[in-house]
């Protein structure tokens, strides 16, 4: 995936959010809140299964725990926006993984999180907890909605 685009620091917009979360929950097919190696290898079934799986988790498994949290799902494309891609981009990146395709190098986002890495305070942890306090209140709002 190319970007020409000029940086935008504004955040994934609902729409992309929505679509990001269903590829989680559809490879995470144990509905666990996290997805493992064996899931996601399920889920590219014969496409190069364990090298989009490696891929994928060299990009996204933030704290190298094997397990890719939602928060660090949703963080990683925040992440992604942040590097400048469009929101056409991602939505077709998003629209090629629902249809099982390749897992693509980000090269901009793997650029970024190596120079976070050198930081003393760490942005992609900050984009981690942001995701997860905004899961966190929209849990609060549909709960505060059904009753």
């Amino acid at each position: 995936m190319g970007c020409g685009a000029q940086k935008n620091s504004t955040g994934l917009n609902e729409k992309l959010r929505a679509k990001a979360l269903v590829i989680f929950k559809r490879i995470d097919i144990n509905n666990s809140g996290s997805i493992d190696k064996d899931e996601t290898q399920k889920f590219w079934k014969t496409n190069f299964a364990k090298v989009n799986t490696q891929a994928l988790f060299n990009a996204v498994d933030f704290d190298k725990s094997g397990q890719i949290s939602e928060d660090e799902w949703m963080a990683f494309w925040e992440i992604v926006k942040k590097s400048g891609y469009t929101d056409k981009e991602i939505s077709e990146e998003l629209d090629n993984l629902m249809e099982g395709k390749a897992w693509v190098q980000f090269r901009k986002v793997d650029e970024f999180v190596k120079r976070d890495q050198l930081r003393k305070n760490s942005q992609v942890q900050q984009i981690v907890k942001q995701n997860s306090k905004r899961k966190s209140l929209v849990q609060q709002q549909q709960s505060f909605h059904q009753q």
